[in-house]
């Protein structure tokens, strides 16, 4: 029986996925939840023109010329009254936030200007329109802020606030069940009382692993190989939205998994495929619940898990695109192997350095090694057909993480557009920004550049910025 290719088992799996029904919760309890609901602005953000610093409100033409003298009206606070309005040779005190008095089209910062008495002495000419943060500049009231599918961070907790979102829809957290099998398994805090066991290390990563991504997660424990209590863990199986199971799919005499499967009235829609490790995983499906069986090595699980699992448990929570994306990288050292039937997934490491990404891979290759992920962030994508691969080769990852509830730093916790974001860093001209950040709205944020700049009087010591590198296609 031919062996199935990864991309046709991965299309089988999100086949039989539809996003599951959506609760409504309150807004601090979505945290780490996936939104059901699109979520628009109220108002004009900000609803009305304002402040952008402490200084002076004043009319720009008012402002030519060195040394300009203007009389001082009264003063307008964050949240105040307005209650005045800026004449010809006047000038009204603003605080930061305050809106901008009735006839004033400019704000001077406070350190560009000298009191004397009831006038000020403003040193420095400004722009018409300078320091004002004009009414509805961030979001249009209806605006389309956050999609369906969004994964709800503590950032977009505080977006959702400050549009007065005091309850949202979001998907029901999948239901998963992990299980482990197999007489040699034994868990954390038992006895090794044999030479032939060893320690339980998957149904721990896959509880967590589940939990990542967003899962409600029940631990099922270890059972040994025994039929009887295989299948009676998997009677219940319709309890969870996903089973996962581990060990028993291979073609062992005690890989009871694969048998149960066929005997319970479960629908076998694949098992085994083309890839290395996780040869052997099964996927099938009862009702509603779908089966993974997983490969009992602790690298073939995981991987399993990464490359099949965790996109149907994102499809489950409305994440549209939840596919693994791929990404190119140059190797920094030969990669060879003798067998090349099978697409192989190497655990691996890719950094950024003078603009590219680069990419090297663990020594420990074999299944049973779960130390290669130490340091590791992502799969080196060896094709089929293919032996070695040279050091300067453009290679093919897969980043361990995609989605915004994985963990990792973004330090631009909002939607920024590419002239504000330049703006900010302060580099010109333009050109030698747009070859460090180039943004794509399907692809996880991977490459960064460090800048030290100072931008209107702050020091900006340490500016990540996290650039998004295009989608590649998978080869066939």
């Amino acid at each position: 029986m031919a062996l199935m290719p990864y991309e046709e088992a991965l299309k089988i799996v999100l086949e039989n996925i539809n996003p599951l029904p959506s609760e409504r919760v309150l807004l601090w309890q979505a945290l780490g939840r996936f939104l059901a609901e699109e979520v628009r602005s109220d108002a004009d953000k900000p609803p009305f023109d304002n402040s952008a610093m402490d200084g002076y409100a004043v009319r720009a033409e008012d402002l030519q010329g060195e040394g300009v003298k203007l009389r001082l009206l009264g003063e307008v606070s964050a949240g105040g009254e307005v209650g005045l309005r800026v004449e010809r040779g006047t000038a009204v005190r603003i605080f930061t936030g305050a809106p901008i008095p009735e006839g004033a089209d400019t704000v001077v910062p406070l350190e560009f200007t000298r009191q004397e008495g009831e006038y000020i002495l403003v040193e420095k000419p400004l722009k018409k329109g300078a320091n004002i943060r004009l009414r509805g500049e961030e979001l249009k009231e209806g605006e389309l802020i956050l999609k369906r599918g969004t994964p709800i961070r503590g950032y977009e907790i505080g977006i959702m606030a400050s549009v007065n979102k005091v309850s949202l829809s979001v998907y029901q957290k999948p239901r998963v069940a992990v299980l482990s099998t197999g007489d040699e398994v034994k868990d954390v805090g038992e006895n090794i009382e044999k030479p032939s066991q060893i320690r339980s290390s998957n149904n721990h990563a896959l509880y967590a692993r589940a939990l990542e991504v967003g899962c409600e997660v029940v631990h099922l424990g270890i059972v040994g190989d025994n039929p009887e209590d295989i299948q009676r863990l998997l009677k219940d199986v319709e309890r969870y939205d996903v089973f996962l199971t581990t060990g028993g799919v291979s073609v062992g005499e005690k890989d009871y998994v694969q048998r149960l499967v066929g005997e319970m009235g479960f629908e076998l829609l694949f098992h085994k495929l083309r890839i290395k490790p996780a040869k052997p995983v099964l996927f099938a499906r009862k009702g509603k619940t779908l089966l993974f069986g997983l490969p009992g090595n602790p690298v073939s699980c995981l991987m399993a898990f990464d490359l099949l699992v965790k996109p149907a448990l994102f499809r489950m929570q409305g994440v549209e695109e939840c596919e693994p994306p791929v990404y190119r990288a140059q190797l920094v050292r030969d990669f060879s192997r003798r067998d090349a039937e099978r697409r192989e997934f190497v655990r691996a490491k890719f950094w950024e350095e003078g603009g590219r990404l680069y990419c090297d891979y663990s020594p420990k290759t074999q299944s049973h090694m779960l130390t290669s992920y130490v340091g590791a962030n992502c799969y080196l994508v060896v094709y089929e057909g293919i032996k070695e691969l040279k050091a300067g080769q453009e290679v093919e990852l897969i980043p361990f993480q995609w989605q915004a509830l994985e963990p990792y730093n973004c330090p631009f916790p909002f939607h920024v557009t590419l002239p504000k974001l330049i703006a900010f860093l302060g580099v010109k001209p333009i050109e030698k920004v747009l070859h460090v950040i180039t943004l794509h709205k399907k692809a996880p944020p991977l490459k960064k550049a460090t800048y030290n700049k100072t931008c209107k009087g702050y020091c900006v010591k340490s500016v990540v910025v996290f650039a998004r590198y295009p989608r590649v296609e998978q080869k066939k």
